[in-house]
């Protein structure tokens, strides 16, 4: 490092050198860890005969493709050497085994056993394996599961396995550069990126959230005028109204949410319906797929739970799927779910103007978009997901026409009531739906399939835009103003917690990094945005972008605060015009700190605002850098430590800057607080990020400008509303 830290007088509140990564073990007389014995190999986990040290090893009968299977935390390759063990023949020696490297299921490396154990299996003597984990391809990638198979599907004489480790690099990390520039990719930072689902008002005062959506699978079907939804195949298909001895639709739910956030001076981000079937006729509680009108199936809420069941549970509640040898009623298809139900049981049929006379009483509810009532609706939930998501009234597959003509129904009848609204679509789900419609992917095919060819072999997002506008040219009316997309990832880290803590940190870079190969079902390098602009400049000029689902971890898993603060920095970086997580943090947890650090991080209402500019990591998958300039010649910068270890960083600006530079941070065991000041010298600064850590530092740029009192201060920071 180039200056001390133990100069500076905040020194006790910086993290220790950093030091190397930890030896990780697997086995030893026991399993360790956090593994889990998940094998389907016949096996003995204490088997004290024979045991290269301590008091006992694995034994396995390895026969007809069986494996010992070993389920634990998921880790990055890269914090990783190898895998090292030692294994033996219990008797006789030439086993044939594979070794395994699985996430969640999903294969990541495959290779022979005897190939990385010198001489291979003995029968005589211990003798190690040494699995090298970057030159078998996981030197980037993630895995939670290790699996020792029989190679021959035939049965095999026993063999042992003792200390199984995986051995992290001994050499202490090297300082990570970080290169700002305040002047280079200056992007203004949207203040709509800030958004969650389903705030409270307590909520967006204490953590300043800049926008709340009214969304979810359950809005596909409300009716505004009833205040009753239904749960969808979420939980059987079943309508339930809101509190009774209101009067309608004053005080519904969506009423009180629509006053409540407004009040609370966060933007509404409101779904209206464009499936053409909302709840009804009434606010009784009915259900779409009755066990009496069309047969037995094979799960209902009451068979859900184990016995006894609650009281309030409907055993009449079906799930829609059947076993067509059990239920002979003529409605259950050979492919096991109900069919030719009568969406009349839980729904009526609406036009686009019941969605717009909606508009039209939120107008009169909290006034206009122009006058700082509802800004934003989006056209329905995940619509290439109708099929099953809302199987009992809209059974079959939409396609590309279908969820184009439906939603820009409903957008040109809501900018009829409202000219100023902004409308957000086609609210896609994930992966799959960003290339193609569900009609394709219900003959298999996720990304491509006869739909897609029918309209020029063109992705369906892209063919959307292009839709979007045609109709602008034809007509000189804009329907859809932000592309709006969801986006989870699929290996388990969406919703999970700390287990998952090593792929999540890394699968962020799903957002933007075209280097990065998604280590799930995907297999291909999504860098969502960067493709959603280009669709867009292709496509439909103009369009902004809007992701209004996504979660990178579970409320109160320490590395799920932490993706979840460096994702809020990408969106800026990357040109996100609004984003809205699902759903808010839970109140008191660490992905509120996530937030805070941009909306709040002083605990005094400061808010880093302003634009985007260049920063760059010299490690990024393991350091994470960004900057934001602020109005006042503030310079913010964020820096993500997500390795398990300190790291020291060395920052450099392009430009002049003067401190001291003030820090806010959190850890996994410390809350979002000041974590004092350290020096800015030579135009650049110093510091140790504390392992799994996010970092504020705010310092100033030096300017040669002169203030309006006509001295050369060298600096613009008292400049609020004169900066540019």
């Amino acid at each position: 490092m180039r200056r001390s830290l133990a100069l500076v007088a905040a020194a006790a509140l910086l993290a220790a050198a950093p030091l190397a990564a930890q030896d990780l073990l697997v086995y030893d007389d026991d399993l360790q860890n956090g593994f889990q014995d998940w094998s389907w190999a016949t096996h003995e986990m204490n088997f004290t005969p024979q045991r290269h040290s301590g008091t006992a090893s694995i034994q396995m009968v390895p026969a007809n493709w069986e494996a010992l299977y070993f389920h634990g935390p998921v880790l990055a390759g890269s914090d990783y050497l190898e895998l090292r063990f030692w294994v033996k023949g219990e008797a006789t020696g030439g086993q044939q085994l594979r070794i395994l490297f699985w996430l969640e299921g999903a294969e990541q490396a495959n290779v022979d056993l005897a190939a990385y154990v010198a001489g291979g299996v003995s029968g005589t003597q211990w003798r190690q394996g040494i699995v090298p984990l970057a030159a078998i391809g996981l030197g980037s990638g993630s895995f939670n599961e290790l699996l020792f198979q029989d190679a021959t599907g035939a049965s095999q004489p026993n063999v042992l396995f003792d200390d199984i480790v995986f051995t992290a690099d001994p050499t202490p990390p090297g300082v990570v550069a970080v290169a700002v520039d305040p002047d280079a990719g200056r992007r203004p930072v949207s203040a709509f990126v800030y958004g969650v689902n389903f705030a409270t008002p307590a909520q967006i005062a204490a953590n300043g959230y800049t926008v709340n959506r009214w969304g979810g699978n359950r809005t596909t079907r409300y009716n505004w005028q009833l205040d009753v939804d239904n749960s969808a195949f979420d939980w059987f298909y079943q309508n339930y109204a809101g509190p009774d001895g209101r009067p309608l639709p004053q005080g519904s739910q969506a009423d009180d949410f629509l006053l409540a956030t407004r009040a609370a001076g966060a933007e509404v981000v409101l779904t209206l319906p464009a499936l053409g079937r909302v709840s009804g006729p009434d606010r009784q509680r009915t259900w779409g797929f009755s066990q009496a009108l069309y047969g037995p199936q094979l799960e209902d809420e009451c068979s859900y739970f184990p016995p006894p069941p609650p009281g309030w549970c409907q055993p009449d509640a079906g799930n829609g799927l059947c076993d067509p040898a059990v239920n002979t009623t003529g409605f259950c298809s050979p492919a096991g779910r109900i069919v030719g139900n009568d969406p009349d049981d839980t729904s009526i049929a609406v036009s686009p103007a019941f969605s717009a006379d909606w508009l039209s009483f939120a107008v009169s509810r909290v006034g206009s978009a122009a006058a700082g009532g509802v800004r934003f609706v989006a056209l329905d939930n995940e619509p290439m997901l109708w099929n099953s998501t809302h199987a009992d009234v809209h059974p079959a597959p939409a396609t590309y026409d279908e969820v184009w003509q439906r939603g820009a129904a409903v957008a040109a009848a809501a900018k009829q009531r409202d000219a100023g609204v902004l409308v957000l679509g086609p609210d896609t789900w994930g992966w799959c739906d960003l290339w193609t419609s569900a009609a394709d992917a219900g003959d298999g095919d996720c990304t491509d399939g006869p739909d897609r060819q029918a309209h020029g072999g063109v992705p369906f997002v892209e063919w959307y835009l292009g839709e979007v506008c045609d109709h602008l040219a034809a007509t000189g009316e804009r329907l859809v103003d932000y592309v709006d997309v969801h986006y989870y990832p699929q290996s388990g880290e969406a919703f999970g917690g700390e287990a998952y803590a090593a792929l999540r940190l890394q699968s962020i870079r799903e957002l933007w990094d075209p280097t990065y190969v998604s280590q799930s079902w995907i297999g291909a390098a999504p860098r969502l945005v960067p493709r959603l602009r280009e669709w867009i400049a292709a496509a439909c000029p103009g369009t902004r972008i809007a992701i209004t689902e996504y979660s990178w971890g579970a409320d109160d898993a320490p590395s799920g605060a932490l993706a979840q603060a460096e994702i809020l920095a990408l969106f800026g970086r990357e040109g996100v015009d609004l984003a809205t997580r699902w759903v808010v943090p839970e109140t008191g947890t660490k992905t509120e700190e996530a937030f805070r650090l941009f909306l709040d991080y002083d605990g005094a209402g400061a808010r880093v605002v302003g634009e985007s500019v260049a920063a760059t990591s010299s490690e990024s998958s393991d350091v994470g850098a960004y900057a934001v300039r602020g109005p006042s010649d503030e310079l913010f910068v964020l820096l993500f430590n997500k390795e398990t270890v300190a790291r020291d960083v060395a920052v450099t600006f392009a430009a002049a800057v003067s401190g001291p530079a003030q820090l806010w941070r959190f850890t996994a065991s410390t809350p979002l607080a000041g974590a004092g000041t350290i020096p800015v010298a030579g135009n650049g600064f110093d510091a140790t990020l504390p392992a799994r850590s996010a970092t504020l530092a705010r310092l100033r740029l030096v300017s040669s400008l002169i203030f309006r009192d006509g001295f050369d201060s060298g600096s613009t920071w008292a400049w609020s509303s004169a900066s540019p």
